[in-house]
């Protein structure tokens, strides 16, 4: 049983540059604001494909996880032959393990990106 908070908010980032690094800033500032020692999980689609994203929620403490255990964010766009590393899970004070990118014949009709998945450690 989880008896501490745990702070998890799923994002879908803009498209153009300028405002997706104002909401980077923003929720670089909503971590910042937590509490210090609690878990925090941050996934979404950050259309980040400049891979810009890194640095500010870095320096909020968020680790993403695919590239912590792969080296590099893994390709989710488009879902029919993933080229792009749009999709990103981030975590503050949790383990991932077995992250995934998951086979796209089972999902390819919900959405235009590839699903991740992961099993986060608190």
């Amino acid at each position: 049983m989880l008896n501490r908070p745990i702070h998890v908010m799923c994002v879908h980032l803009g498209l153009r540059e300028s405002h997706r690094q104002a909401q980077l800033t923003m929720l670089a500032g909503w971590v910042n604001a937590l509490p210090e020692s609690e878990p925090v999980l941050v996934a979404g689609d950050f259309n980040d494909w400049r891979q810009k994203a890194g640095p500010p929620l870095n320096a909020a403490g968020l680790e993403e996880i695919f590239t912590r255990a792969h080296g590099r964010p893994a390709r989710t766009f488009p879902v029919s032959m993933p080229l792009l590393r749009l999709d990103r899970i981030y975590v503050k004070n949790a383990n991932a393990s077995s992250p995934t990118a998951l086979p796209l014949r089972n999902w390819r009709h919900l959405s235009d990106h590839a699903p991740l998945s992961a099993e986060i450690h608190l």
